[in-house]
């Protein structure tokens, strides 16, 4: 019987794994994936988030294959607004496999490659386990005072218990990335925005830039026709058509149609969700992994005072939600208004003012 079992592994599973596993709880982590595996992202690892890889312990582990970068650029209509600060944008690749391993360090049990079939329900009908299949191919069922949906914008925690949404926002963007090597940088993270498009610049693992171009989704066919000319011919509208010339690309591309937001409410009888299963936005301003890192945190000491005792779990929980919910609810309607893709000056000096709130917050605890 363990106290939590966490669905998913990656940016909002491992940490919340780790950090429960410190606190002395029995923690089960399982994820269809075995690590290091590739997934989509913004890489950008931001705002507050290098400060929590620091506290937990991560940050020269992370950094030893990924250089930091020096503040994030942001150009639109001939200006250029620098905001300052340390960040850093690992491969996925890289840096879940960083976390699986810090979370099993902390003597959380993970479990690579097993596959979640469907949750367990006790007489009250409250989540209490799962069954799945083992890298072995057995079926599995474990048990839990809670399971945590950390499995993704497609989580089958979420599926199953079937939550409240709202604040819901359509997608209305599409895009692509992919790796090169040879572009030339500033060693900071750059967007760059036009009427319709923004271009992205993050420099990431082992010396390769992440290159990308986010548009309107009634782009997506003539992306996904000629992916090679039309991000090219977008870095060319931006003024980086001469940088974008001198980088070779390394992988495949890759694409998303329509990201979606969302709210859910992020816990229920015997579950809670993190993440991106509960909460997710347009990629266009870069927040999910710093999100993920933070709702972990206050998941973990939600559930943490919980079953200390210091506070009922549905009053902890309850506050987990609004925590969250206080943090993101800003920057999810500022995110929005990005992804329009119709960007002004005014626009990034409102980012600026709310990346500042929040690190006077975050400094004041």
């Amino acid at each position: 019987m363990y106290d939590a079992i966490i669905i998913g592994a990656r940016c909002a599973g491992s940490p919340l794994g780790m950090l429960m596993a410190r606190s002395g709880h029995r923690v089960l982590v399982v994820d269809r994936a075995t690590f290091p595996s590739d997934a989509l992202s913004t890489h950008a690892v931001t705002g507050d988030a290098p400060e929590r890889i620091a506290r937990w312990g991560l940050w020269e582990t992370v950094t030893a294959r990924t250089a930091p970068t020096q503040g994030t650029r942001f150009g639109v209509q001939g200006q250029v607004f620098d905001i300052p600060g340390v960040s850093v944008s690992p491969r996925r690749t890289v840096l879940d496999k960083i976390l699986v391993d810090a979370a099993r360090e902390a003597g959380a049990e993970v479990r690579e490659g097993f596959s979640v079939s469907k949750l367990l329900r006790d007489d009250a009908g409250a989540v209490c386990g799962i069954e799945g299949r083992g890298s072995n191919g057995e079926t599995v069922t474990e048990r839990a005072r809670i399971v945590i949906g950390a499995d993704g914008r497609n989580s089958l925690v979420a599926k199953e218990v079937a939550p409240e949404e709202y604040n819901a926002l359509p997608g209305i963007t599409c895009g692509y990335y992919s790796y090169f090597e040879g572009y030339p940088h500033d060693n900071r993270i750059e967007v760059h925005f036009g009427d319709g498009l923004a271009c992205f610049v993050f420099p990431t693992s082992d010396g390769q830039v992440c290159l990308g171009t986010e548009h309107r989704d009634s782009d997506w066919e003539a992306l996904r026709a000629d992916t090679e000319g039309e991000v090219a011919r977008s870095f060319e509208r931006l003024g980086l058509g001469e940088a974008y010339a001198r980088a070779k690309r390394v992988e495949e591309w890759r694409g998303v149609l329509r990201p979606a937001g969302y709210f859910r409410k992020p816990f229920g009888p015997g579950w809670a969700l993190v993440g991106d299963a509960g909460y997710l936005k347009d990629p266009i301003l870069g927040q999910g992994i710093n999100d993920a890192f933070r709702d972990a945190e206050l998941l973990a000491n939600a559930l943490h005072a919980a079953w200390k005792g210091e506070t009922p779990l549905e009053v902890a929980l309850g506050g987990y939600q609004q925590a969250r919910d206080g943090a993101s609810g800003g920057v999810y309607a500022l995110n929005h208004e990005f992804s329009k893709l119709a960007v002004t000056p005014g626009h990034v000096q409102m980012l600026i003012a709310g990346i500042e709130m929040m690190k006077q917050q975050a400094a004041a605890g």
